[in-house]
């Protein structure tokens, strides 16, 4: 099944995070989008996918990277995620 990784990592000092940022928020929207589209991806909430200054980040398991993501972006990183060949 193919993956969507949600870096969800809060820091709890003034250096920026993806978890400071709202991505458990977009985390939930994306499972609803995933959901309302029946389709076969998984998000996998992970603690730290690094470049936390230009979160929120997200990962297309073997595809693409994406930074500063907002809820209009979601529908791209899903069709991405359906458009990566599975290994």
């Amino acid at each position: 099944m193919k993956t969507i990784m949600v870096c969800i990592k809060h820091r709890y000092t003034d250096k920026p995070s993806c978890g400071g940022r709202g991505s458990d928020a977009l985390a939930c929207a994306l499972e609803q989008l995933i959901a309302d589209r029946q389709a076969q991806v998984k998000v996998h909430r992970f603690p730290c996918l690094g470049l936390c200054e230009l979160g929120p980040n997200m990962k297309v398991v073997a595809g693409e990277m994406f930074h500063h993501v907002s809820e209009a972006m979601l529908p791209d990183i899903l069709q991405s995620a359906l458009d990566e060949p599975e290994d």
